[in-house]
C-alpha cells in the first residue's frame, strides 16, 4: 500500500513540477495550439467533412523554449468529405510530451451533415479512440535509485468516446465539443479525483468580414473548461490578403499573447509559423513558443456550395 501511494504522489509530483510556473494544474491536460482555427477536427469531430477537399494538417508545438521539460505537442488530422453523401470522415493523432509524462491520442472522427436551410448547415459528429498514458518513471533522478516507486514505468491503455455540434454558413460558424466522454484515471491502483484525465468542454466560434475587394477580417474564440481549472479562452483576430497570406494575433485571457502568419504556397498547400509568449513570470524563464503548421488540400471531392478551408 505505501509503495502505491508513493508511485502515485510521485507521478503527480512530476506533473505539478513541470506545470506549476503557469498556474496550471493537473487538471489541465489537453494540449493547445495559436493556431487552433487550422486544427478544428482535433477538438470537434463534427468539422471532418465541411471542406471541399481531403485536408491533412500537421502542427508542431514547442512551448517555453528554453525551460527543461517544457510541452513538446505533435498533431496530425485528416478529414474529408463522402462524395455524393452529406457525411465527413477524419482521424486525428495527437502526441503531448511533459517532462517524463506523455499522452497519446488515436481517435476516428464520423459527421453527418443536415442543410438547415439555404445557408445553415449542422453537422453532428463522433469520436472513438484510444488514450495511451506513459510516464518514465524509471528515467528521473532520484537519490535512492532502488526506491521502487521508480523502478519501472507508468503505462496505461484505455479507450474514449467524443462528440461534437458545428453550424455553420458563409459568413460564420459556432460549435460546442466534449472530444473525451470518459475519465479515466492515471494509477489504476489508487483512484482519485487528482489522477483522472478530466473531461474538456470546448466552444468555438467565429465570423468572416469581407473588408474590400483585397481584405477579409476574421475574428475568432475558443473556450475551453475542464473541472478543477479556470476556463481557458483564446481570442483571435486574422486578416487574409489577396487569398494568399494570413496575419494573425491571439490572446488567451490572462495566461499568453501571439502572433501567425500563414501563406497560401499553392491550391494544395498553406504552410504557417506561430510565436506567443506568457504574460505571467514564467515569461522571464524561457524564450517563448514556437509553433509550425503545414495543410495540404488534395483533389475537389464535392460540388456545389461548401466551406472554403482558407476561412473556416
Amino acid at each position: 500500500m505505501i509503495t502505491r501511494i508513493s508511485k502515485s504522489i510521485s507521478i503527480i509530483l512530476a506533473i505539478v513540477s513541470i506545470v506549476s510556473f503557469s498556474e496550471l494544474t493537473l487538471a489541465q491536460q489537453e494540449p493547445m495550439f495559436t493556431q487552433y482555427m487550422f486544427n478544428t477536427v482535433s477538438v470537434n469531430p463534427a468539422y471532418a467533412g465541411t471542406t471541399n477537399s481531403l485536408n491533412v494538417n500537421m502542427l508542431s508545438r514547442i512551448q517555453w523554449v528554453g525551460m527543461r521539460g517544457a510541452p513538446k505537442t505533435f498533431s496530425l488530422a485528416m478529414h474529408s468529405p463522402v462524395i455524393n453523401q452529406n457525411i465527413g470522415v477524419g482521424f486525428t493523432i495527437v502526441s503531448d510530451k511533459i517532462g517524463p509524462v506523455r499522452n497519446n491520442y488515436f481517435t476516428a472522427n464520423y459527421a453527418y451533415r443536415l442543410k438547415l436551410n439555404e445557408d445553415l448547415t449542422l453537422s453532428m459528429g463522433l469520436k472513438g479512440g484510444l488514450n495511451q498514458y506513459y510516464v518514465g518513471l524509471a528515467d528521473i533522478y532520484v537519490r535512492d535509485p532502488l526506491d521502487e516507486a521508480f523502478l519501472s514505468n507508468e503505462r496505461r491503455l484505455t479507450p474514449n468516446l467524443g462528440f461534437g455540434f458545428y453550424l455553420y454558413s458563409d459568413k460564420y460558424y459556432v460549435g460546442f465539443s466534449m472530444p473525451k466522454i470518459f475519465q479515466t484515471s492515471v494509477d489504476e491502483q489508487n483512484i482519485t479525483n487528482s489522477d483522472q484525465l478530466k473531461r474538456h468542454y470546448y466552444i468555438i466560434a467565429g465570423y468572416v468580414w469581407q473588408l474590400n475587394s483585397e481584405w477579409l477580417f476574421k475574428p475568432s474564440f475558443i473556450a475551453k473548461a475542464v473541472g478543477g481549472a479556470p476556463l481557458s479562452t483564446d481570442i483571435t483576430a486574422q486578416f487574409l490578403y489577396r487569398d494568399f497570406i494570413w496575419v494573425g494575433a491571439m490572446y488567451r485571457l490572462g495566461d499568453a499573447a501571439g502572433i501567425f502568419f500563414n501563406f497560401k504556397i499553392s491550391n494544395q498547400l498553406t504552410v504557417g509559423y506561430g510565436y506567443d509568449f506568457s504574460l505571467s513570470r514564467l515569461n522571464s524563464y524561457n524564450r517563448g513558443t514556437h509553433e509550425i503548421m503545414l495543410s495540404f488540400d488534395f483533389e475537389k471531392l464535392t460540388t456545389g456550395k461548401v466551406k472554403s478551408p482558407r476561412y473556416f
